[in-house]
């Protein structure tokens, strides 16, 4: 088990290096020894709503193997209030080295002021990092003419929220742009979790 843990670790290690060869910065802050913990934390996408239960935290999973646990604690309707609530309780059980966070899209369908909900993912980031954690938040659409016929972006409060935390942009709206991607109107089926697991994936080679 621990050549197996070792390998994972030295996989993760050299896809780092692979990423700072193409010109992609190591992530600031960002260590994952072996043994370290990945948080998934948020919404219906975090839960894996139409993955048929291969969302994108336990897909992520099994390509970490034994190395790197990731948790979920993902609550389906959850509001970025919600989380903020309960965020340091998470933290305190878990003692993550990154936490990955799906929150801001029923804020929007539940039309919560924008300035609301970026003051609360802010203050989720600030928890985080007083923790000792990296906090990364994959940006979620917003609602417009263009999204009717799926033509979907990243909601602008999602630019504003840059400089608090990692944000993974245009994932979401992609992938809830192609019907072949989706279970419904607002999450992915298992294909769709796949490529915000590669998008996650990506984020944690950039650690040293």
């Amino acid at each position: 088990m621990r050549r197996l843990a070792a390998g994972v670790a030295a996989l993760l290690a050299a896809a780092a290096l692979a990423a700072c060869s193409r010109g992609e910065s190591p992530l600031a802050g960002c260590h994952l020894p072996s043994g370290a913990t990945v948080l998934a934390i948020g919404d219906s996408l975090t839960r894996g709503q139409g993955g048929d239960g291969e969302g994108y935290a336990e897909q992520l999973q099994q390509r970490l193997g034994e190395a790197v646990t990731v948790v979920q604690r993902g609550i389906n309707g959850e509001r970025s209030d919600g989380l903020l609530a309960r965020i340091d309780d998470a933290l305190a059980e878990h003692r993550p080295a990154l936490v990955l966070i799906t929150s801001g899209g029923n804020d929007v369908l539940r039309r919560v002021p924008a300035e609301r909900t970026r003051a609360n993912l802010k203050a989720v980031a600030e928890r985080v990092r007083a923790a000792g954690a990296v906090p990364v938040i994959f940006a979620v659409p917003q609602p417009s003419v263009a999204a009717v016929v799926g033509l979907l972006d990243d909601h602008p409060l999602f630019d504003d929220l840059a400089g608090d935390l990692h944000v993974i942009p245009d994932v979401v709206a992609e992938v809830l742009s192609d019907d072949a991607l989706k279970a419904d109107a607002i999450h992915p089926n298992r294909a769709g979790y796949t490529r915000l697991a590669d998008a996650a994936a990506a984020v944690l080679q950039r650690c040293r």
